[in-house]
């Protein structure tokens, strides 16, 4: 997603002069496709669903060295889908010359996060987005840029992210019983999890340390064909899985030094068969970071609503969920629509 401050407030991508008489326009772009839900994550697709982007102003007081809160703009009429919008700051809303920085948040209007309503008093550092507890967290994106305004105006552009990861898990051939005990729960867990996050660096905040499954699905509800559970219905959601096969994921605030956990546990919670997840692109590591705008997937889900990818024909982003009748290794993935990939193991 970008923003960029220009003059015009017409919809289109014009590139327009820089703006006189102390104006500033923002012009907003959301690059990504908008698909599947806004809690769960499916697939690998680069996901969002913005419908409300507010830009905060932080003005440099020369007094203590810091950004302190000037003013913020509501971006209106933003809805779910839309892929451009210019935003021309009211003249009689106009900033005062100075030096500043520009924070710009995009969320959905449905979401749970609590975003920090600034004061006078408020620091450009100090702009927290938080949950509750851990498992509420959706999409969220925010960037920033520093500019001067000056009577002329200013043209300033800023690049949104974003600032939570993705983790998804997918795997087939879920044995029903396993080493003489019937299989009840797959669980991916994460042994660390964060509740806040700072929008302007994207590090996560620890305020209630614990463990999070990721996926927690339980299978007693499903059938068995073949000493095998059938797998989690998600047509109702558009999705579409190969047979046999458990989906689920979820996006997650950074956090520093976790280990993940892979396993099957019988009805008391007891684990049955337990794999430790482990970063082969960092040298095997079992221990590693979960970091803002990274998807981190266990098994290869390309698009939602295909087993093929998305592109019929060609083999090389077929579903590939991780079987877990053999002992192989278990690969995840960042997709390369996101910022980095990753590839972790299961041993």
């Amino acid at each position: 997603m970008f923003i960029f401050a220009a003059c015009s407030d017409e919809e289109g991508f014009n590139v327009p002069s820089v703006p006189g008489d102390g104006a500033v326009t923002f012009e907003i772009s959301a690059v990504n496709d908008l698909s599947t839900s806004r809690a769960s994550l499916y697939s690998q697709e680069a996901t969002q669903h913005v419908t409300r982007v507010s830009i905060y102003a932080f003005l440099f007081n020369p007094a203590t060295s810091s950004y302190l809160y000037q003013k913020t703009y509501q971006v209106a009429d933003w809805s779910d889908g839309t892929t451009f919008k210019r935003f021309a700051v009211p003249d009689d809303d106009k900033l005062p010359a100075g030096t500043y920085k520009f924070l710009a948040v995009g969320r959905d209007a449905t979401d749970q996060w609590n975003v920090t309503v600034p004061t006078s008093t408020t620091t450009y550092g100090d702009m927290l987005a938080s949950v509750t507890s851990t498992g509420q967290e959706t999409e969220i994106f925010s960037g920033s840029a520093d500019a001067t305004i000056t009577s002329q105006g200013a043209r300033v552009s800023i690049e949104m992210t974003r600032k939570v990861a993705g983790i998804l898990g997918y795997f087939k051939n879920v044995p029903q019983q396993l080493n003489g005990q019937v299989v009840r729960y797959l669980r991916l867990s994460v042994s660390n999890s964060n509740q806040q996050l700072n929008l302007t660096t994207g590090t996560g905040i620890n305020t209630t340390p614990a463990s999070y499954n990721v996926m927690n699905i339980d299978l007693s509800g499903q059938r068995v064909e073949n000493g095998v559970y059938v797998g989690n219905d998600l047509s109702s959601q558009g999705v579409v899985k190969v047979a046999n096969s458990q989906l689920g994921g979820a996006f997650y605030i950074p956090v520093s030094g976790v280990t993940m956990t892979l396993g099957l546990y019988d009805s008391a919670g007891t684990a049955i068969k337990e794999w430790a997840v482990k970063d082969s692109a960092g040298g095997n590591a079992s221990t590693f970071d979960i970091l803002a705008n990274h998807f981190y997937s266990l098994g290869t889900k390309g698009v939602s609503g295909s087993t093929n990818g998305g592109t019929p024909g060609d083999s090389g982003d077929d579903d590939n969920p991780i079987d877990l009748l053999t002992d192989q290794n278990i690969v995840i993935t960042i997709s390369p629509a996101w910022s980095v990939i990753h590839n972790l193991v299961i041993q």
